[in-house]
């Protein structure tokens, strides 16, 4: 650690106040403080301590005793007595926080902590005396303290981001030093998602060049493609006059040269930045286990993965289009995500004759806007059917009621459950909404308890020991339905299957996809026990398809998958599965995507229906003992 003893002569403030004329006694005081001083000096430093000790004891109320306290821990220190001398530093803070001496006394304190190992009690000082220090070279001083203690504490980004700070304020030679131990960390022991951090934070100077050229570096040994040319191509653009850009670029072409070698391609159209990036990623991490099964299986199967990042943006998703089908004439193209984006592309995939499969939009009929649009997503109607099949089959249920969100996502589900209950003979006792920001469900609820009693529900008088003569008789709600039909959000599920315990007693809870999440859970997993959703994609299923993609995937990104990865990975085996069978242009492709017909899918069989989206068994899953379990049943 840096020493700070340099910073800790003299004890007068540098801009002294005016100040009343001081007393005898002060003087005094002041005198013998002095005279310990002199006795430090000539090297008594025990007598000298023994000396400040009796004035700090004898005067406890003078205005000179911040003084003793430095002094003494200035001499204990020197004695390398390092936690009394902190133990005095502390005092003078403690007691004396708008004492001039104050500086001083933490820069000791500071000294004191680290020299005996205690960086984490020394680590808010420092924080401290960062934020107030204005003279340049004691700040330089407690950030090369600073950077050594998130060192030793392997916080290696605020260890990059101070040792940055310091290099503006020191010379030509010592910041070559400072960039050399900023670089050897970012090459040695900083990870993906810390880069990235410190390549955006310092775009266009030092040290982001490093960290991309270690991304590179990363993404090179790994073999992801896009990632390296993402960071390739960021590089080039903050960074062209840097030494190492020729190399760069080199490498970039490279990569176009060898991915347009390959005999077939896919492209992959999603937003892997921006708000949406979490998304993307998803998609494009089940594509990569998809080709990594099939390559591993056919090793000489030459097809390449062209990623496009369109950043959520309709002008940039215009832009990655035009130069993917350009530049690399793809077979097939998996994405985009939203529907707006998929009615976008559907002119170039017709003009082009190049399949796009989209594994998330909910545009069900996208044969409607070109023959060469496909979808793999959740159908929402489907999802319904197989749900409400169960709730009407083996669980015997008749009578529901609907509380739905107020958008249009709610609408089509609530469309969609009370058509497939009607069409196996239930019926919908009642059908409500909520709003997006709402918390408190009590009034529609209420609504539809009022509407069940005006059909089948009941007021029964409460099964009670024998009441005192003149009580009022209990009654209790039975509610005359089976069960509620609940679409939206995991926690919105949660706060409404609480209240609904509360306003019309115990029915059964049937959802969507929102709820597959451990979201469900957080808020009160009792009020969600025993409830019913479906989803095209559930983790924890036992089938051996399922657990060896989870397996897999986990391995690879170190992650969980997702439902959006799983549908991308089942669009990515459509595709591979029909090069493999002969489909050697994107029009040879879309013949082969008509004909699927109970082709192996993730949960079970799929087939492609006439109206382009992709038909599956849904898994109903269950929540049992506060947990989420596939429900095992006899469909």
């Amino acid at each position: 650690m840096v020493a700070t003893g340099l910073l800790l002569t003299g004890g007068a403030p540098l801009e002294a106040q005016p100040q009343p004329a001081p007393s005898k006694a002060e003087e005094e005081v002041k005198a013998q403080i002095d005279g310990a001083r002199g006795l430090a000096e000539e090297g008594r430093a025990d007598v000298a301590v023994e000396a400040l000790q009796k004035v700090i004891a004898a005067s406890p109320q003078s205005e000179h005793i911040p003084e003793a306290y430095l002094l003494i821990g200035k001499v204990m220190s020197g004695q390398k007595n390092y936690e009394e001398a902190g133990a005095y530093y502390r005092r003078l803070l403690e007691e004396y926080p708008a004492s001039d001496l104050r500086p001083q006394a933490r820069l000791g304190l500071i000294s004191a902590l680290l020299t005996t190992g205690q960086l984490n009690a020394a680590l808010p000082l420092l924080l401290e005396a960062k934020g107030e220090t204005t003279d340049p070279a004691v700040k330089q001083i407690v950030l090369r303290q600073l950077e050594e203690v998130y060192l030793a504490n392997q916080d290696y980004v605020r260890m990059v981001e101070t040792a940055v700070e310091a290099r503006a304020l020191v010379s030509e030679e010592e910041r070559r030093l400072i960039e050399q131990r900023v670089a050897e960390i970012l090459k040695a022991r900083v990870g993906e998602q810390d880069l990235r951090h410190v390549s955006d934070k310092y775009r266009r100077t030092f040290p982001s060049d490093i960290a991309l050229l270690r991304l590179i570096e990363l993404y090179g040994s790994a073999g992801d493609d896009y990632k390296l040319a993402r960071a390739a191509r960021d590089f080039l653009t903050q960074f062209p006059l840097h030494e190492q850009a020729a190399s760069v670029d080199a490498l970039l072409a490279a990569q176009r040269k060898k991915l347009k070698s390959t005999v077939y391609r896919i492209g992959a159209l999603l937003p892997l930045s921006g708000a949406l990036s979490p998304y993307g990623t998803d998609v494009l991490n089940g594509m990569r286990i998809a080709f990594d099964q099939t390559t591993e299986a056919i090793p000489q199967l030459a097809v390449g993965l062209v990623a496009k990042d369109t950043e959520g943006d309709a002008k940039v998703l215009a832009s990655e289009l035009n130069d993917l089908l350009r530049e690399y004439q793809p077979i097939a193209v998996i994405g985009p995500l939203l529907s707006r984006e998929v009615k976008a592309v559907a002119a170039a995939a017709d003009a082009n004759e190049v399949v796009f499969i989209t594994p998330t939009a909910t545009l069900i009929d996208v044969q409607r806007l070109s023959q060469y649009l496909f979808n793999t997503a959740v159908n929402s109607r489907a999802l319904v059917r197989d749900l409400a099949a169960y709730a009407t089959g083996p669980l015997g249920w008749k009578r529901f009621c609907i509380l739905a969100p107020r958008d249009q996502y709610g609408a089509e589900m609530t469309q969609a459950f009370a058509d497939e209950i009607r069409r196996l003979g239930g019926e919908i006792i009642a059908a409500d909404t909520y709003g997006p920001d709402d918390n408190d469900f009590g009034l529609p609820i209420k609504r539809i308890k009022e509407a069940d009693l005006k059909r089948y529900g009941k007021m029964e008088s409460a099964p009670a020991p024998v009441q005192k003569k003149g009580a009022k008789e209990t009654k209790i709600y039975v509610p005359g339905f089976d069960a509620i039909f609940l679409p939206g959000e995991a926690q919105k599920v949660d706060l409404i299957a609480g209240q609904i315990r509360f306003y019309a007693a115990k029915v059964g809870l049937l959802g969507t996809n929102g709820m597959n999440t451990p979201d469900l859970l957080h808020v009160d997993a009792r009020a969600v026990e025993e409830a019913i959703f479906a989803d095209s994609f559930f983790m924890d299923s036992p089938d051996p398809g399922v657990r060896n993609f989870v397996e897999q995937y986990r391995k690879r990104f170190q992650q969980q998958p997702t439902a959006f990865a799983a549908q991308a990975y089942e669009a990515t085996r459509l595709v591979l599965d029909g090069i493999l069978k002969g489909a050697t242009t994107g029009r040879a492709l879309r013949e082969t995507f008509k004909n699927v017909k109970n082709a192996p899918g993730l949960i079970g069989p799929v087939t492609m229906n006439p109206a382009g989206y992709l038909e599956r068994r849904y898994a109903l899953i269950q929540v049992k003992n506060g947990r989420l379990v596939p429900l095992m049943d006899m469909r």
